[in-house]
C-alpha cells in the first residue's frame, strides 16, 4: 500500500494539476504518476519502507529513476 506522506502544490492553487510528493510504500507496490485527477511533479520522492531505496520522479519520461 503506497502512503502519501508529504504533498505540495506545485503552482499556488489548491485545483492544481501537479503536485509535488513524498511517497512511500513496498518495493512490490506500483510507483504511481498520478494521484487522482493530478499528476505527479518532477522530482517527487518514492521511498521503499522494506529495501530503503529512495527514487525520484521524471516527468519528462514519466518514470521513477532510483538505485
Amino acid at each position: 500500500m503506497v502512503t502519501l506522506y508529504k504533498i505540495e502544490n506545485t503552482e499556488i492553487r489548491p485545483d492544481a494539476e501537479i503536485i509535488s510528493a513524498e511517497l512511500r510504500g513496498l518495493s512490490t507496490d506500483t510507483k504511481p504518476v498520478e494521484m487522482g485527477d493530478r499528476k505527479i511533479g518532477n522530482g517527487s520522492v518514492f521511498i521503499e519502507t522494506d529495501t530503503q531505496k529512495l527514487y525520484f520522479f521524471d516527468a519528462d519520461s514519466q518514470e521513477w529513476k532510483g538505485e
